[in-house]
C-alpha cells in the first residue's frame, strides 16, 4: 500500500530539510511518495530537492501566508496514497518506520491508523525518549480536557478519514493547534488509531521558545477548545483551566517564572479546586534551571 508523506518547509534548505528528505529515501518500506509543500521559500530549497533526482519525490509551490494547515491540505489534495504520513522538516525518521507503522496496519486492518513514540532532540542535551500519544488519551473527551496528546510527525493515517474529517481546518484563529483540532474532529468520529511505544522517529527541540509563541499557541488552542465546547459550560472550564495550566509549565521550562504564575493564576480561576495548580503556582519560586538539571540527571 502506498503511503504519501507530507513535507511542508520554509527557508530550511540550509538546516533541517536535508535530514528530513534523507529519512525518507531511506526507508525500508519503498512504496511510498514524498509531497515537499514549499512556501516560496527564499534559499536554495528547490536546488536541494532537486537534486535527489528521484521520482518518488514531487515538489509543489505555494503562498500558505503564515498558515501551514493549508501547505498539508494541498498535499493531501496531490495525496495518491491510500495512508498518509506527515513529517515536519526539522523532524526525521528512523529507516525501518514506515516497515513497522505498516505492519502494525495490515496485521490489523480494523485500525485507521498509527502512532509511535518519538526520541525527542534537545540541543543542550542528550536525546530523551518520549512516550507519546497514549492510547487512553486519544479520545474526544480526554483530548478536549488534558490537551494534545499526539505528535505530528508520528502519525500516519488513512487518507480518506482525513477528508471526512475534512483535513486541517484554515482558520487562521488555530494557527499552530490545527494539528489538535483535527485530532479531535478524528477522535470524535471514532477513528480507529493503533499505538506503539517504539521510538521510530525524532522530534527537534529548538531553542528555548520565546513567550510570544507560546502566548501565540495558548491563544490558538483555546480557539480549539471553544470551537469544540461552546454548548459545554463545564467542561468547557476544564478545559480551559488545563490549558492554562499547560501554558504555565511551557513558561516555566522557559525560564519565565512570572508568566508561569500568571498562567497557573488564570487556571485556578477556571477550576478552584485542583490541588495540583496550588502546588504548581509554589514550584514557580525556584529557578527553572535547577528543575531542568534535576530532570535530566533523573532520564539518565
Amino acid at each position: 500500500m502506498k503511503i504519501s508523506i507530507i513535507l511542508p518547509t520554509y527557508n530550511r534548505a540550509e538546516l533541517f530539510l536535508e535530514r528530513a528528505i534523507d529519512s525518507v529515501v531511506n526507508q525500508s518500506y519503498k512504496d511510498w511518495e514524498l509531497i515537499i509543500i514549499d512556501n516560496n521559500s527564499t534559499d536554495n530549497t528547490k536546488v536541494l530537492v532537486d537534486s535527489y533526482k528521484d521520482k518518488q519525490i514531487y515538489l509543489y509551490g505555494i503562498s500558505n501566508n503564515g498558515n501551514i494547515a493549508k501547505s498539508r491540505n494541498l498535499g493531501i489534495a496531490k495525496a495518491k496514497g491510500e495512508f498518509i504520513a506527515f513529517l515536519d522538516s526539522d523532524d526525521y525518521w528512523q529507516a525501518n518506520k514506515l516497515e513497522k507503522c505498516m505492519a502494525v496496519l495490515t496485521s490489523n486492518p480494523g485500525y485507521d491508523g498509527v502512532c509511535h513514540a518519538e526520541y525527542w532532540l534537545y540541543p543542550k542535551l542528550n536525546q530523551v525518549i518520549k512516550k507519546y500519544g497514549p492510547e487512553k488519551y486519544f479520545n474526544y473527551k480526554s483530548l478536549l480536557l488534558r490537551g494534545n496528546s499526539v505528535s505530528l510527525s508520528a502519525m500516519i493515517i488513512r487518507k480518506r478519514n482525513l477528508i471526512q474529517a475534512n483535513n486541517f481546518s484554515e482558520n487562521s484563529e488555530m494557527i499552530t493547534a490545527e494539528d489538535y483540532d483535527l485530532w479531535i474532529k478524528l477522535a470524535k468520529n471514532r477513528t480507529n488509531i493503533a499505538f506503539t511505544n517504539e521510538p521510530l522517529g525524532y522530534y527537534q527541540i529548538h531553542g528555548a521558545s520565546e513567550s510570544s509563541n507560546i502566548s501565540k499557541n495558548t491563544s490558538a488552542i483555546i480557539s480549539v477548545i471553544k470551537k469544540h465546547l461552546s454548548g459545554e459550560r463545564k467542561m468547557l472550564r476544564l478545559a480551559l483551566a488545563n490549558c492554562w495550566k499547560n501554558t504555565g509549565k511551557q513558561y516555566y521550562l522557559n525560564c519565565s517564572n512570572y508568566r508561569s504564575c500568571k498562567a497557573y493564576l488564570k487556571s485556578i480561576k477556571y477550576n478552584y479546586i485542583n490541588i495540583e495548580i496550588y502546588l504548581l503556582v509554589l514550584t514557580t519560586i525556584i529557578p527553572a534551571e535547577i528543575y531542568k538539571y534535576l530532570t535530566y540527571k533523573k532520564s539518565k
